[in-house]
């Protein structure tokens, strides 16, 4: 992979948005990466989301207020996109899942997937989706000004990014 510019470690449950020359990266277990990327404008963003509590790597318990927090941190993801100049129209957004190959994640990970799919889907946004079920995890990169991605199933990877601030 050949690619200029820093790579920026995006946390999960939290989302980076650039226009600059770098790689978002996400290291996903039991997570989504939504990555979206305007056609017209060069910038990308990168939303790391989560299906799985850190603690105890047991499936989140996917209550209203779970899943609503979920579709808040979309909200705020797509108002920088928007305010970074991204316009929605012209967006092309790619969903990589990762769900570990035991039975209880399957569930947790099918709805979290669906609510992001039919988040952007009801926004009349083209959504590419590709869900991988291993026992490791994935890391994805976008590149934020030209939109390219790449996955690559091998989870300590990205250990040379920075990390990403915390979305406000």
């Amino acid at each position: 992979m050949s690619a200029s510019g820093p790579e920026i470690l995006v946390q999960p449950d939290a989302y980076q948005v650039s226009r600059d020359e770098q790689l978002l990266v996400a290291e996903l277990t039991a997570a989504l990466a939504i990555c979206v990327y305007d056609d017209t404008q060069p910038v990308a963003g990168l939303l790391h989301l989560r299906y799985v509590a850190t603690n105890n790597d047991q499936p989140l318990d996917l209550t209203d207020n779970t899943l609503s927090s979920g579709l808040l941190l979309m909200d705020r993801f797509c108002k920088e996109l928007r305010s970074a100049g991204g316009r929605k129209q012209s967006w092309r957004v790619s969903i990589f899942g990762h769900t570990p190959d035991t039975p209880a994640m399957a569930g947790p990970a099918a709805t979290v997937l669906d609510l992001a799919k039919a988040y952007f889907g009801d926004g009349r946004l083209p959504v590419e989706c590709k869900e991988s079920v291993r026992p490791l995890g994935l890391i994805v990169r976008l590149h934020a000004r030209e939109g390219r991605i790449w996955v690559n199933g091998t989870p300590g990877t990205g250990n040379g990014a920075r990390f990403a601030a915390p979305a406000a």
